[in-house]
């Protein structure tokens, strides 16, 4: 049973390796230097639309108009993560922004640094760096959000279950997304408990607003948020390939290949049902440490290539899933192949380093961002069945003293 396995992971926390101090040093620095390029020397329309939404919430205004003499396009946000923003919004431009960037940035890093032995951790962070920095430079929080979900894996672990339901609450009420960390919950004891918890949890996350508005406004503005994400179910071919940067994850690679329009939901289906497989057929693995790393990490790249609206910014979701299995994972030759290939593609592919005419004409044309997540994320789920050996994560295998003990 899986109680069995798990006996021994609960405890303290290992301490952690001051290798780690210089990692975080550096993704705080970043943020820093993000937050004054994109406050002091440009605009960040993301920025503006957070901090605006908040006022908005105060005042009783539908979150979701449309405010053209503030911000371009519009807000898709929870009401939850509006009054969340608050800290950000109410600081002047430039420290909120800033705050905002270094919140992002820390929590990759400390959901990483809690999931992994330090090694790995260095490894894992400076896979992810670029595409950290580019997500922060977008004002966006698909960082956070996929820190969140490391966080509240490693709170897994630990048996700390109202943390992990806080963490994944907290990053559902930004993105729906984050709710796919739920799957780490069948792997360890007291599933209903936890059930129970993050039901709570999410009720009262719906409630919170009400602290600032009323509850015909919150009802008002909980209808608007459900009919603007309504449209997000069109069909792509609504939607541009530049512009917003919409890639549209394996739903857009084959219509752009292929010139495919198919539903979305039977792909998404099919996603559903590979990703859970290896869960539920390999339940005697479900005590060994790297399995379960594992498992985030292919969490983390399915939440990118089966996502019909993921954008670029989002594809760093799909790249810190990759630097974790990668670091977690035996070294081979063709795993260094991949990683550098989505590497390349991905993070690099996506930055000034890439000709616009290229960039365009085929980076984007031909959805190309999203092919290296293709044969990671088939690999993942291979050895997750456990039909690709690694005997990868060495170094006490994870968080808990007692890791070990639990395989």
């Amino acid at each position: 049973m899986a109680e069995q396995h798990f006996s021994g992971l609960a405890g303290r926390e290992p301490p952690r390796s001051n290798a780690l101090n210089w990692p975080l040093a550096v993704y705080a620095l970043s943020a820093v230097g993000v937050a004054l390029q994109r406050t002091l020397l440009s605009t960040e329309n993301n920025f503006l639309i957070y901090r605006a939404s908040f006022r908005h919430l105060v005042a009783g205004q539908d979150l979701y108009a449309a405010y053209p003499a503030l911000h371009a396009d519009l807000f898709k946000y929870s009401p939850a993560f509006a009054l969340l923003f608050a800290p950000f919004a109410l600081l002047p431009l430039v420290p909120g922004y800033m705050l905002w960037a270094l919140c992002c940035a820390v929590a990759v890093h400390a959901g990483v640094a809690r999931l992994l032995p330090s090694r790995q951790a260095l490894v894992a962070l400076a896979i992810a760096w670029l595409g950290v920095v580019g997500d922060m430079q977008r004002a966006q929080a698909n960082a956070l959000c996929a820190g969140l979900m490391l966080l509240a894996w490693a709170s897994y672990e630990q048996r700390r279950q109202l943390a992990a339901a806080v963490a994944i609450a907290a990053g559902a009420f930004v993105k729906v997304f984050p709710l796919a960390a739920l799957a780490g919950a069948i792997m360890h004891p007291r599933r209903v408990r936890f059930a129970a918890l993050f039901t709570v949890i999410m009720l009262g996350g719906i409630a919170l607003p009400l602290i600032v508005t009323s509850p015909s406004a919150l009802a008002m503005q909980y209808r608007s948020w459900h009919a603007i994400e309504a449209l997000d179910t069109a069909p792509l071919s609504q939607y541009g390939t530049s512009g917003a940067g919409l890639y549209g994850g394996l739903m857009g690679l084959v219509r752009a290949w292929f010139g495919v329009q198919w539903p979305h939901w039977p792909v998404q289906l099919i996603g559903v049902a590979l990703l859970f497989g290896p869960l539920i057929l390999r339940r005697d693995r479900w005590g060994e440490p790297l399995f379960r790393v594992k498992a985030i990490a292919s969490v983390l790249v399915f939440c990118v290539l089966f996502n019909h609206q993921a954008e670029s910014p989002s594809y760093v979701i799909a790249m810190i899933g990759i630097a974790v299995w990668f670091a977690s994972a035996e070294r081979a030759g063709w795993r260094v192949a991949l990683m550098v290939l989505a590497f390349v593609v991905v993070d690099v592919g996506s930055t000034d380093l890439m000709p616009r005419v290229w960039y365009r004409e085929f980076y984007v044309a031909w959805m190309l961002k999203t092919v290296p997540l293709i044969p990671v994320w088939v690999v993942l789920q291979l050895e997750l069945l456990g039909m690709v050996r690694d005997d990868g994560l060495a170094e006490g295998d994870n968080r808990s003293p007692n890791a070990r003990q639990g395989g």
